[in-house]
């Protein structure tokens, strides 16, 4: 006899016309209900009031608070009245515990949570079953059968209008920054929709999540993993490990919901494909635009920045009341402990928890006096993740600086030296984020200068007007976020140094692993030297691969059977001169520009 929610799964079309169209329908039947015994949460409220209980008692002496934030929809009405996706960004395993956690807590009903098959593990996978979640394979590319049964299952979600969430970048970020987003759920989900009934269809809405940790606790495995460490296979060993974390603080985890983005699945000239394509990015967009700035990424971005290391109290403090002012003036989220009554205990609060995690150096006496505070040369790669969470906001006013740089080193001399400037230096960091279209570019560009200055500027003829005084006013004004991306202009000008080497010795072309072991040469030798590089977490294996990425799609190298060919080497030794040029210079102006 065959369950209600067998009997739903069976009623999928796709699913039933697949089964039926079969020479053994009765064996292939089988195979779809195995799988959908595979797949499917086994919500049980008793297991869950349990969990409850338990991350009751456990959750405060981890965490200050987590903090779910609606911006004025009724998540509870949404619910009740439409399929609701939630799509977060993913930063730990945590996440899984504190959004469903929250939304219970609130809300009184779980979420029907999408998780890797990896986690399916004993005995944590039988409680995440149980608890909403629902398990997925890796890879099903080549078996139509879970496909259509994995579509199935989501259709009977949605018949029911269960709350279902997955995480839009398919895994956990290693590096902080959002990661492009994976659409097959997207569009499978489009699929199982546009199958229900007329009479009972509700609207389909992804409501996009942002989710920022304070501090995350797999930073020093991901860390490792960035310098080219292997990836530890998830284990009842590897979870329960978290339970050491239980010494460390964790501060705030913030939860924002953005504007949910309804989909449409009805009329026959909709494709589905391209329209799953068109809501990721939408929702995408809407999570980085959400991505709150916290005490910690402010504090890692403003201590990761400084060349010599250490900080004072009183220049930390200042240098975070004025970039929580620019995110005012600007849009920018900031968590409300940001505000600037409480900016000062804020901070306070977030470099006790980085000292007790012992990820920040005291040099001095332990008073927020004359102590200077430095991030410990082993933990720059674990602080680089926070800032990595925030730094897309700030990278108009940091391109404003480098501009600034090439205008008096004399390399933009017109408006169509500046416009190829921004369109090269917005190319290149493609790679690294999803960024504004070129519009909204400028007009950030036009927006930040016109403030600097206290004039409006609006168009980019005006930009090359500017006097020296507001030149200089300008680079002072944003001379904070003067080398907020260099690390990553760093990696970029080892990567094209190394690949002209390589491409000198080896011009028939080289393997991905003889680019990493000459990168790592270069790199200790150029740190040693110590003028052009000076972040170390500018040794990156993403950001290797990035560089590759952007120089293949600039046609200067090509990628074949494994092998990578210099195919236009001129160009490659133009582009290591530029990158060595504006890495001198901007230590140089930066320098100048601090001292005025």
């Amino acid at each position: 006899m065959l369950n209600s929610l067998q009997k739903k799964f069976l009623s999928y079309p796709k699913l039933k016309e697949r089964i039926e169209s079969r020479e053994n329908s009765q064996a292939e039947r089988e195979k779809a209900l195995k799988n959908l015994e595979e797949i499917r949460a086994d919500y049980s409220k008793t297991y869950i009031k349990t969990f409850e209980k338990m991350l009751d008692a456990t959750l405060p002496n981890l965490y200050d608070g987590i903090n779910f934030n609606e911006n004025g929809l009724d998540f509870k009405e949404l619910v009740k009245n439409n399929c609701v996706v939630l799509v977060p960004n993913h930063q730990s395993h945590a996440d899984y515990l504190a959004i469903n956690y929250i939304v219970y807590k609130t809300f009184g009903f779980p979420l029907y949570v999408a998780g890797g098959i990896n986690l399916n593990i004993f005995p944590i996978g039988k409680l995440f079953r149980k608890s909403g979640c629902f398990f997925i394979r890796r890879s099903f590319n080549n078996d139509v059968l879970y496909k259509l049964s994995l579509e199935a299952y989501l259709y009977c979600l949605l018949l029911d209008k269960k709350p279902i969430e997955f995480f839009f970048e398919g895994g956990r970020s290693r590096t902080g920054k959002l990661l492009p987003p994976k659409f097959g759920l997207y569009q499978m989900l489009l699929e199982a929709h546009s199958y229900l009934p007329q009479e009972s269809k509700a609207d389909l809405l992804f409501c996009p999540v942002s989710i920022n940790h304070e501090y995350v606790p797999e930073t020093k495995s991901l860390a490792r993993e960035l310098k080219g460490g292997k990836k530890v296979k998830e284990s009842t060993g590897q979870l329960f490990g978290l339970f050491k974390f239980l010494s460390y603080q964790f501060g705030n985890v913030h939860i924002n919901l953005g504007r949910p983005v309804k989909a449409h699945t009805d009329g026959e000239d909709i494709d589905i494909r391209a329209h799953a394509y068109e809501l990721a990015f939408e929702c995408f967009r809407n999570v980085g635009k959400n991505m709150v700035v916290t005490p910690t990424s402010l504090l890692a971005l403003i201590l990761l920045d400084e060349v010599q290391g250490a900080l004072q109290w009183n220049d930390i403090f200042a240098r975070a009341k004025y970039i929580v002012e620019f995110c005012a003036n600007f849009n920018i989220p900031c968590t409300p402990s940001l505000t600037s009554d409480k900016l000062e205990s804020t901070l306070g609060r977030a470099l006790d928890i980085l000292i007790g995690n012992s990820k920040l150096d005291l040099i001095g006496k332990n008073n927020r006096g004359h102590t200077f505070y430095a991030i410990k040369e082993e933990a720059r790669q674990e602080m680089l993740y926070f800032k990595n969470t925030i730094l897309h906001h700030f990278l108009v006013p940091w391109t404003i600086n480098l501009a600034w740089i090439n205008i008096f080193s004399g390399r933009i001399n017109n408006v169509d030296d500046l416009k190829k400037f921004f369109l090269e230096l917005r190319n290149q960091m493609k790679h690294e984020f999803y960024l504004p279209t070129i519009k909204e570019f400028f007009v950030q560009t036009l927006t930040i200068v016109s403030k600097s200055i206290g004039r409006e500027v609006s168009t980019l003829d005006d930009l090359m007007n500017l006097s020296h005084k507001e030149l200089y006013a300008i680079a002072s004004s944003l001379s904070v976020f003067s080398r907020s991306l260099s690390y990553i202009n760093e990696a970029y000008y080892i990567s094209a140094l190394t690949a002209k080497e390589l491409g000198e010795k080896k011009p028939s072309g080289f393997k991905w692993d003889e680019f990493f072991n000459l990168f790592k040469a270069n790199f200790n030798n150029e740190k040693d030297l110590g003028k052009l590089i000076r972040f170390q977490e500018s040794f990156s294996l993403p950001l290797m691969r990035n560089a590759m990425k952007y120089f293949t799609q600039e046609k200067i190298v090509s990628l074949s059977a494994g092998e990578y060919v210099v195919d236009n080497p001129e160009v490659l030794a133009g582009l290591v001169e530029k990158f060595e040029n504006d890495l001198k210079e901007q230590m140089k102006f930066n320098l100048r520009v601090e001292s005025v």
